[in-house]
């Protein structure tokens, strides 16, 4: 009966910790994301030392040396000398009609300039020239993620 009783609450156990663990990830998912110590490459021009911070799924400040005060958890990347670039739209429905007024230039379609407000889809390269990360609307692609709270 004993190893019954503790066979149950070993079950139990495990069960209240895989909870947890998938409450924690869940929370991690929907935590705001802080890059921190990045180099900003844009329409606008190379901006080095930069920290991001993203709150649900857009950018909500860009600055040096970013403070936070906060009681939630918050998932800090540390990436000196990364480049963050903004990631290339998706193709668009096969209904949608897009309108330039020049054609001077294949790139000139789209210029994306990273900003409080904007979408936060983003794409961090290591020193190397090497993709690191992809952002979709605020969320790591492809990463498992660790907060701090």
């Amino acid at each position: 009966m004993r190893a019954l009783i503790k066979f149950a609450t070993g079950i139990v156990l495990a069960l209240t910790a895989g909870s947890a663990a998938l409450a924690n990830t869940a929370v991690c998912a929907d935590a705001p994301l802080l890059l921190q110590d990045v180099t900003i490459v844009d329409a606008s021009g190379s901006w080095d030392h930069q920290d991001i911070f993203i709150e649900q799924g857009r950018i909500s400040a860009i600055g040096e040396g970013l403070m936070l005060e906060t009681a939630m958890p918050v998932t800090t990347l540390h990436r000196p000398g990364s480049i963050v670039r903004p990631r290339p739209q998706s193709t668009a429905p096969s209904a949608a009609i897009f309108i330039r007024t020049s054609t001077a230039g294949s790139a000139s379609a789209r210029r994306t300039i990273l900003m409080p407000g904007v979408a936060a889809d983003l794409l961090v390269y290591s020193t190397g020239d090497a993709l690191e990360l992809e952002i979709s609307e605020g969320r790591i692609l492809g990463t498992p993620l660790t907060c701090q709270g």
